[in-house]
């Protein structure tokens, strides 16, 4: 650990309580290895795709938990000489949230993507709720030792503490075995789940902070796939969008949420595509007995096809006509009309990805990890330790 000369040293005796915690967590366990679990390669058969889902997100959640432990003990060390604390005094987690929001804490921050900023704030602002509301509840060791023995699977758990303190875990939406269909056209480009999380930034780039408030609490699940097409050989062929193909299918906990994110998500398309037109033509008549209804767009790219069913919405981008249908068909088929499936019944041991957004930015393929890390440490733990002592200047 380096300490900064050109600081005083109780200026930065906040950030050495932050990062003595990852300490003591690495002396309750590998750290190292614990945190990082995520699957080496791209899946490439319907069992490594299951796996995959299976362990996407657990990463997220690992690091809120390491993090949001980091910031609740630094909070804490920040609070006490005022006689406040986290658990004595709720409500000022509420305030340090909002104002690590704020762009006024973090310059480095405020210039950032709405992707990369809310996936760096993540796990200390989601995280430190996380860990406040377990230890109110349920004590110190619960929050600490028992979140590292026990630790939560979705960025879902994090944002809903309580689910997670009675054992639940959210369904991952049943992916069938695509490659008969696929493999013929394309190679395994990425997969993932498109978490609460995501879907909460998603909604935030499509509609603003009101659609991603009203649309979040409705999610119930998410999965992408993503190929590459076989005749993309050359390196500027393999470099374009154009070579790539995906689906996306989104739950959603009632059928008016599924038609809202269906609209917000058509309306974000013209910003996506250049030359998009919708082909009514194309588009088949709706099913009334099920209750499908099929939007059909042209674009630069290809078609892209929106099929709601109920709760369901899938969505294909750049996939010919035909195998787009059969895509919808076989994936909206399978996941029946009762409880949804999971990819894994018992907690999985391993990890996480971040959905690409709708104009294919993924911080962690754009970005490389030490830089990640320089953001998050020089941005975010900033911003945190700033709040804090506004919270305490404040009076709350």
């Amino acid at each position: 650990m380096n300490l900064l000369d050109w600081i005083s040293v109780d200026e930065q005796k906040p950030v050495l309580a932050h990062e003595l915690t990852h300490a003591l967590q690495d002396q309750h366990l590998d750290l190292d290895k614990w945190s990082d679990q995520t699957p080496p390669d791209v899946s490439h058969t319907s069992s490594e795709d299951s796996d995959h889902l299976a362990k996407d997100e657990l990463d997220t959640a690992r690091e809120a938990v390491t993090e949001g432990q980091a910031t609740a003990v630094m909070m804490d060390d920040i609070l006490k000489p005022m006689g406040k604390s986290l658990i004595g005094d709720p409500e000022i987690v509420d305030y340090i949230k909002q104002q690590m929001s704020g762009s006024d804490n973090s310059p480095i921050l405020a210039r950032a993507p709405l992707l990369l900023s809310e996936s760096l704030l993540f796990p200390y602002r989601e995280g430190l709720s996380f860990e406040q509301d377990v230890w109110m509840d349920r004590g110190q060791a619960a929050a600490f030792t028992g979140a590292l023995d026990r630790p939560p699977s979705s960025s879902w758990e994090i944002m809903n503490p309580r689910e997670y303190e009675q054992g639940h875990v959210p369904s991952i939406p049943y992916l069938p075995d695509i490659h008969p269909l696929v493999d013929g056209t394309y190679r395994p480009y990425d997969i993932g789940q498109v978490g609460q999380l995501d879907l909460h930034i998603l909604a935030g780039l499509f509609g603003g902070d009101g659609a991603a408030r009203d649309l979040t609490p409705a999610w119930d699940g998410g999965i992408y796939w993503a190929g590459q097409r076989l005749s993309a050989t050359t390196p500027a062929e393999q470099a374009s969008t154009k070579s790539i193909s995906f689906f996306y299918l989104s739950v959603w906990k009632n059928a008016a949420s599924a038609q809202a994110f269906t609209h917000l998500y058509a309306d974000e398309l013209g910003r996506k595509y250049s030359g998009l037109k919708s082909d009514k033509a194309a588009a088949q008549v709706s099913d009334e007995a099920d209750g499908t209804v099929e939007q059909v767009y042209s674009s630069n790219e290809g078609p892209v096809v929106i099929t709601r069913r109920g709760k369901l919405v899938f969505v294909s981008e750049s996939f010919d006509l035909p195998m787009a249908r059969q895509l919808a068909t076989l994936i909206l088929g399978a996941q029946g009309s009762g409880p949804l499936q999971s990819a894994s019944t018992a907690r999985p041991s391993t990890q996480s990805g971040t959905a690409v957004a709708a104009d294919g930015f993924n911080p962690h393929e754009t970005l490389t990890a030490p830089v990640v890390r320089f953001l998050s440490s020089c941005g975010v733990t900033k911003a945190a330790v700033d709040a804090a002592l506004e919270a305490t200047h404040s009076g709350r």
